[in-house]
């Protein structure tokens, strides 16, 4: 059981297609370095326990942190190949069943995977291999392993070399998730709901501000005045 970040020829041809950089500039608009988004697959390999006829239930904490950062920061649907053509295939399949309820306990319904076999012929044991695609966020590469000027002898009032590395290292370690490097996220549509609740009050001619409670008040107390 391990969990690395690269793809083997057992992930789909598709999946390996899309990993790579996004193409994303490495510059500000103001010509700074600027940390960018790389795209990566996280990977896990999930033994079969052949005696018990399902998964190996001892794994289940690292897969728990493994689906709660696809939740967080994944993108796409969650990748499962599953042997075919092995000695076990028999528990393997109960452990994909298994494995489709666990995923769905945790809010990660069918919608959001897809599933397809690999050659598993001469392997014992052979593991379900989950997967998906998620973003690091790197620096340019002149921000990396820098040797720093003496800045004392800047006399040409010019910006040194590598200006702007601080600030594009410290983004790149605050950013939730590094896909926002991008661009920004789309928003969702109003609440016509509300909307209509807005205006209809408006058209009785009443305000359309939340009503406060005399208990909301903000008035200090005159114990301590």
């Amino acid at each position: 059981m391990k969990m690395i970040k690269t793809l083997t020829a057992l992930i789909p041809a598709a999946f390996l297609a899309a990993c790579g950089t996004t193409g994303t500039s490495t510059t500000n608009l103001i010509g700074f370095p600027e940390a960018r988004p790389v795209q990566e697959a996280a990977r896990m390999d999930l033994l079969v326990d052949a005696e018990a006829n399902g998964l190996l239930w001892s794994q289940l904490g690292m897969f728990q942190a493994f689906v709660d950062h696809y939740k967080s920061n994944g993108h796409g649907p969650i990748i499962v190949s599953y042997p075919h053509g092995g000695s076990e295939d028999a528990a393997a399949h109960s452990a994909l069943s298994e494995l489709r309820a666990f995923l769905d306990s945790q809010g990660v319904s069918a919608r959001y995977t897809e599933e397809g076999p690999y050659n598993a012929s001469g392997m014992g044991n052979a593991p379900l291999i989950v997967s998906y695609l998620h973003y690091v966020a790197e620096l340019p590469a002149e921000c990396e392993n820098r040797q720093w000027d003496d800045l004392v002898r800047e006399r040409n009032n010019q910006a040194y070399a590598g200006f702007g590395c601080f600030m594009a290292q410290n983004r790149a370690a605050m950013v939730g998730d590094p896909y926002h490097l991008i661009g920004p996220t789309d928003s969702d549509a109003p609440d016509g709901s509300r909307r209509q609740t807005v205006l209809d009050t408006y058209r009785r001619g009443e305000p359309t501000g939340t009503q406060r409670r005399d208990d909301e008040s903000g008035a200090v107390s005159s114990a301590v005045e």
